[in-house]
């Protein structure tokens, strides 16, 4: 977790999260819309009359820096979806954003194999983890379910 898989990275701090925005090679899933996550989910905030800066707002315009300043087309945003928390993980299937795995071993296996993404830059890169540190890995993601 901290060592050669360094999944620290992303799931770090007291619920195992940066709350940032990754993309991590996960593959679409047949049948579902397209979606090519925070690049279009930021343009449809923005697009939201609704929003901090919106016709229809309720607050003051000078408390929407998020908004503001968000990055929106930045190449990194495509197929990048957030990072959960890792709290109860074993507890929550099925994984990934769209639910594409059913277990934390075929999570861990995707992590693994790190394949590109199918659209924009994985961030991830193959673990050369053993089947037993594998294994060790699946089984420390469960114990944050105990």
């Amino acid at each position: 977790f901290i060592g050669k898989a360094n999944c620290v990275t992303c799931h770090n701090g007291p619920r195992f999260t940066d709350n940032s925005f990754h993309n991590t090679g996960v593959p679409p899933v047949a049948g579902l819309p397209p979606d090519r996550g925070r690049i279009d989910a930021v343009h449809q905030v923005e697009a939201d009359p609704f929003n901090c800066l919106g016709a229809y707002r309720d607050g003051d315009v000078a408390a929407c820096g998020e908004l503001r300043f968000m990055v929106k087309n930045a190449p990194q945003l495509i197929r990048a979806y957030k990072t959960p928390s890792l709290r109860g993980a074993a507890t929550r299937p099925p994984y990934m954003h769209a639910g594409q795995f059913s277990s934390l071993d075929e999570v861990v296996a995707h992590y693994a194999k790190a394949a590109p993404s199918v659209e924009g830059v994985s961030e991830v890169h193959p673990l050369e983890l053993s089947d037993r540190e594998r294994a060790a890995l699946v089984a420390f993601l469960k114990t944050l379910s105990e």
